[in-house]
């Protein structure tokens, strides 16, 4: 007797059952994550799906306000929120913070939507000498182990580069980099005469 192939439904059946399982694999690990959010950022408003995978230190003695389907994400180093009496720190929907991030804020920072945050960024409205309200504004990426001053502002869809210390405000669709950090245009676009 000869072996028959498995009907194509079967085989149909079985590849839709092992997409389906791979979809719905992430969900306890998310939900895990929303049950510690909510336990980690008791002190804090805080928007529908805030996620904590990792270890997060919340210091809030002022107003922290966390936005809708945050991530932060573990690693070897806690993520520190520390927000002194009178703060206020403010953060928009759909942000992820890496590992080892710190933010303390003495006067205020303000975080727009999907920014994204390296592991080791340091964000702090006081250096000793001076404080001055942060404001970073929509779609911005600061990368690994940079450092947001006091006063500055972070314009929409920017870039902060690894390591840059950042002193001065940078303009929107631009890359700061180096210390002190200089600004460059993201406009990389070439116009083709008559366009």
């Amino acid at each position: 007797m000869i072996a028959q192939p498995l009907p194509t439904r079967s085989a149909s059946v079985l590849a839709q059952f092992s997409e389906m399982r791979a979809q719905l694999q992430p969900l306890p690990q998310y939900a895990v994550g929303m049950v510690r959010a909510q336990w980690i950022f008791r002190s804090c408003l805080i928007g529908w799906g805030v996620r904590a995978y990792g270890h997060v230190q919340v210091n809030n003695r002022g107003w922290i306000e966390l936005g809708q389907k945050l991530t932060f994400k573990g690693g070897m180093l806690p993520t520190t929120l520390t927000c002194h009496p009178g703060a206020r720190l403010t953060v928009g929907s759909r942000c992820h913070f890496n590992y080892g991030v710190s933010l303390e804020v003495w006067d205020s920072v303000r975080i727009g939507d999907r920014c994204m945050f390296g592991s080791f960024v340091r964000i702090s409205d006081r250096d000793g000498q001076r404080t001055a309200p942060i404001i970073i504004e929509d779609d911005v990426w600061v990368a690994h182990g940079a450092i947001l001053m006091p006063g500055v502002r972070i314009g929409a869809r920017s870039v902060v580069a690894a390591g840059s210390i950042v002193t001065q405000d940078v303009p929107p669709d631009s890359m700061a980099m180096g210390n002190p950090a200089r600004n460059m245009s993201l406009d990389l676009v070439s116009r083709a005469p008559g366009s």
